[in-house]
């Protein structure tokens, strides 16, 4: 098992300076999806990434860049945009509109078979796409579930178009001679002859169809050799049949001509393009919607081809194809890859092989042509050569007839097939092997038989040993092929597969050993975590219990703690100020708690919960302690006592102190009248206003002598006193009524309200 610092090297790549790989989403034969964000645009895309070995080729790289623009001018609802193109690392990639949501490829998973009308519904926007494509004169080539897009919303989108053309085109000329495309949903024509055109897309499209109708693909096989092969010799039965077999209600009529239709292996009687298959597809969901059960008029618009014929769905006519003997049953398909140069079907059965040297003149024994062995099975020419090599047995007959060839002449292995008529070389498996038997030597031994492909063959002996040894290995043979068969069959279905193990809450060496038990490797990609603890795996990709492949690489999170940053300084700031340094450094404020301090301003921080410099794990809340200034001085009363005393204290608690003298009548000189503020607490330093009294009011006394006794009481009282009459002598004879004097005298000052004795005489 391997461990890597990261999942894929991609993530986190800016390609083109513009597309940073956020996460990949998926991973493929040719290449790999990922998410990506565009910064220009500020948008989530889509970019499909090449593989290394398909970005090699200059003419690769020409042929993608023209696949590329010719899909970004393609403009349909129904098909996912193309935005951008390039290359980045020596890979092209491709930028594509990103659509949230699954593959047609899941819904059939979880629920085919579907009904109807629900296939028809998802089939027809893959129809319109097509149609769209088609008349832009692209073709897709590679039609099959997982390139059908469900968004959230229901909105069904077609992926890939252009690509598989530019892929292909790269992938034949390599040795391999691989084939490019789904083989369930691969074209009889693409397989035979390596082309492709918009009836191949429609043959795709209804292999689609067959199998959301079904719920499976209408050919299976252990190797995609065998498959690729029953799309070429087999025809796709009704829908119908396959329901049947499963105890299934059989579909419409017309429906099961529709599917037929599509998949005809004569592309010339498929729907001519996407706009045929589309309108044939809305008339057939129109007749569902409408509940038409079974129409032979509908029937004959699904499959016109089929009605001429007398409707025979399931024995379809056999296509032209340009290789005639390569349609008879053989153990090995015609392969695109193998195939030699076109010929038509009539060449091939006149073929024959012509000798590419001098060989001994033929005896004049009867041959087998080689249209004979065209024309006939491969028992028929079994049991022919083998009834040949019996006559050739020793003492059977003369030495003349051991000379006596059973095929065509021996010839080199490079030798060419030249048909009749200057035609194309024609070669299928099913090509007769040219053997001669050779009569015996002089010395007594028998030479092996001489073959055009085999210059040495050993001699067939009929024996009855011999032919006991030969049933023997034949029937060992034949077990051994079983067994191949068997294991082959297991492994591509279900021995390549295996359950991806929980690992989520193990530890480093935990995960690798349940890795190990469960036959996949593992890479750990280091990740801090608030939550969980250093060294144990937070999550994987893929998720627990997923199918994978054996042996295949499954990527762990594996936690590293919480992820820390140096407390900052923050006593002495400001409070705003505080709390900005403590975000900047990842970290979060707490409780703020005011104290009174002598020594701060108000709004200073005076102590923090963590040290400065220390290091502190990212999102931790920091507790603040902010000044609110020096404790507060509570003020009493003092109104009625003396001033002095109270200016005394209030300046002993750290107050000010702000006298006003002021006249009273009631209040006593000296003493306080009022205080501001009256009681409470105060900040040290503030100031006390306290009003004092300096006493009542002094009025000076009016002169009010030798005025009559009315005249002075009126202007006493009006200056504010109470007058007293008083009369000099009581028995004086005469009395003028006039003042003689006061007391208090003239312009003495006297509180107000006193009272002013006017003395009469």
């Amino acid at each position: 098992m391997t461990r890597s610092s990261t999942a894929d090297p991609l993530v986190g790549d800016v390609l083109g300076g513009r597309y940073e790989i956020v996460a990949r989403l998926a991973r493929g034969g040719m290449a790999t999806v990922y998410r990506a964000q565009d910064h220009r645009l500020d948008r989530v895309v889509a970019v499909k990434v090449m593989h290394d070995n398909l970005g090699d080729d200059t003419d690769f790289a020409q042929r993608f860049d023209r696949e590329a623009r010719a899909a970004a001018r393609l403009s349909d609802p129904h098909v996912v945009g193309v935005f951008d193109q390039g290359q980045e690392h020596g890979r092209p990639y491709i930028v594509m509109e990103y659509v949230r949501g699954c593959t047609l490829r899941n819904l059939i998973t979880r629920e085919a078979p579907f009904d109807p009308a629900r296939a028809l519904a998802l089939i027809e926007p893959v129809a319109a796409a097509l149609a769209a494509a088609h008349e832009c004169g692209l073709v897709h080539r590679d039609v099959k579930p997982e390139n059908v897009l469900i968004s959230g919303n229901g909105q069904i989108k077609v992926a890939d178009f252009g690509l598989a053309r530019a892929v292909s085109s790269q992938t034949v000329t390599t040795p391999r001679g691989l084939v490019i495309g789904t083989v369930s949903y691969m074209p009889p024509e693409v397989v035979t002859t390596g082309t492709a055109d918009m009836r191949s897309d429609v043959y795709s499209t209804g292999i689609v169809l067959y199998e959301m109708l079904t719920g499976e693909k209408p050919h299976s096989g252990s190797s995609a050799i065998q498959v690729a092969y029953a799309h070429v010799t087999k025809s796709v039965p009704p829908p119908s049949q396959s329901l049947r077999d499963h105890n299934h209600a059989p579909l419409p009529d017309y429906l099961d001509a529709l599917v037929v239709a599509c998949t005809r292996r004569d592309a010339s009687m498929r729907p001519r393009d996407g706009r045929d298959l589309l309108t044939r597809v809305r008339r057939a969901r129109s007749a569902i919607m409408a509940g038409v059960e079974n129409d032979e008029a509908i029937s004959a618009i699904m499959n016109p081809a089929a009605y001429r014929a007398g409707r025979t769905w399931p024995q379809q006519s056999a296509p032209s194809h340009p290789r005639g003997a390569a349609q008879t049953t053989a153990s090995a398909p015609p392969l695109a890859t193998l195939a030699p140069a076109p010929a038509t079907a009539r060449a091939a059965r006149n073929a024959r092989p012509v000798a590419g040297r001098s060989t001994p003149a033929p005896d004049p024994a009867p041959r087998t042509s080689d249209r004979g062995h065209a024309g006939t099975t491969p028992a028929a020419r079994t049991a022919t050569s083998a009834r040949t090599a019996t006559s050739a047995r020793p003492g059977s007959s003369s030495p003349a007839r051991m000379e006596r060839r059973v095929s065509q002449p021996a010839r080199p292995a490079t030798s060419r097939w030249r048909p009749v008529g200057g035609q194309p070389p024609v070669r299928t498996p099913l090509s007769p092997v040219d053997i001669r038997v050779a009569r015996p030597s002089r010395n007594g031994t028998r030479p092996g038989p001489t073959s055009q492909r085999t210059p040495r063959f050993p001699v067939i002996s009929n024996d009855r040993v011999h032919r006991r040894r030969r049933s023997v290995v034949g029937v060992l043979l034949v077990l051994l092929l079983a067994t191949i068969a068997g294991f082959g069959s297991w492994w591509l279905t279900a021995g390549r597969f295996v359950t991806a193990p929980a690992v989520i809450g193990l530890s480093e060496p935990q995960a690798l050993e349940a890795a190990q038990q469960a036959g996949v490797k593992i890479s750990f990609e280091q990740q801090h975590s608030a939550s969980v603890p250093a060294g144990i795996v937070i999550g994987t990709e893929p998720a627990a219990g997923a199918r994978v492949g054996r042996g295949s690489q499954l990527h762990a999170r594996l936690s590293v703690g919480p992820q820390t940053f140096p407390m900052p300084t923050v006593v002495g700031l400001d409070k705003d100020s505080a709390i900005k340094a403590l975000t900047g450094a990842q970290l979060s404020v707490g409780s703020v708690d005011e104290q009174f301090d002598a020594t701060h301003p108000v709004g200073t921080v005076t102590g923090a919960s963590a040290k400065p410099g220390t290091q502190v794990a990212g999102g931790t809340a920091v507790n603040l302690t902010v000044s609110k200034g020096p404790a507060p001085v509570t003020v009493n009363d003092y109104t009625g006592q003396p001033a002095d005393s109270a200016k005394a204290e209030l300046g002993a608690s750290g107050l000010n102190v702000a006298l006003v003298e002021r006249t009273s009548d009631s209040v006593p000189a000296g003493q306080v009248i009022s205080q501001t503020p009256a009681s409470g607490q105060l900040p040290p330093g503030s100031t006390v206003s306290l009003v004092v009294s300096s006493g009542p009011q002094l009025i000076s006394v009016p002169d009010v002598r030798a005025r009559s006794t009315a005249d002075a009481q009126d202007i006493l009282q009006k200056a504010g006193f109470t007058v007293q009459v008083v009369t000099v002598d009581p028995d004086a004879i005469i009395h003028l009524g006039r003042v003689q004097r006061t007391d208090p005298g003239r312009d003495a000052k006297a509180p107000k309200g006193s009272t002013v004795s006017i003395y009469i005489i």
